[in-house]
């Protein structure tokens, strides 16, 4: 691990801001906060796949930034969706014009899982879906060697998790508050 880390410290120096942004954009209790997070977290991994020579991992990132800004207002404002839809083949062609073998195919299915998650103006939705967009960045980052990006996809993944564990818990507390309301007792 060492011998990875040491072989590109620009790179891995970098990848401890994208560590640390990637293990909180899961905390945000928000459809708009995740995104704005995950937008911090998409220009960190563009330098730090950049320095790594892993190009459409960088590039991913860089449309992914692009992404997460044009999803916020999905949720206030539906005619946007043509604006959000239409990075969908930008993100195709960058994936095509980088190309990288492997992991070009991981790190643009990532990237697709996640189009498809931010496209949902549900927060629970949206966090299920990012669960599977994790799982291809870490094939991703394997394949590129990214100890940094490796250890956001273990602990956002684990954050993701525990926020859906919070949230189911919550709704049903309020099913369950609601119910008390609808039924008084006798």
């Amino acid at each position: 691990m060492w011998d990875i880390l040491a072989a590109n410290p620009a790179a891995n120096l970098w990848g401890v801001v994208c560590v640390a942004l990637g293990a909180t954009w899961p905390l945000y209790k928000t459809r708009r906060g995740v995104l704005w997070a995950q937008a911090a977290v998409h220009v960190a991994f563009s330098l730090h796949f950049y320095l790594l020579g892993a190009f459409t991992g960088s590039l991913m990132n860089a449309l992914g930034l692009g992404q997460a800004l044009a999803a916020i207002p999905l949720g206030k404002k539906p005619g946007f969706k043509i604006i959000y839809l239409l990075t969908l083949p930008v993100i195709a062609a960058g994936a095509v014009l980088t190309w990288q073998g492997l992991p070009s195919v991981f790190s643009s299915l990532a990237l697709a899982m996640f189009s498809l998650a931010r496209y949902q103006t549900n927060i629970m939705a949206m966090r299920v879906l990012m669960l599977l967009g994790i799982l291809g960045w870490t094939v991703h980052d394997i394949l590129v060697l990214s100890i940094p990006g490796l250890a956001a996809d273990a602990i956002s993944f684990v954050t993701s998790l525990w926020m859906i564990r919070r949230e189911m818990k919550f709704a049903r507390l309020g099913e369950a508050g609601s119910e008390a309301v609808a039924k008084p007792e006798k």
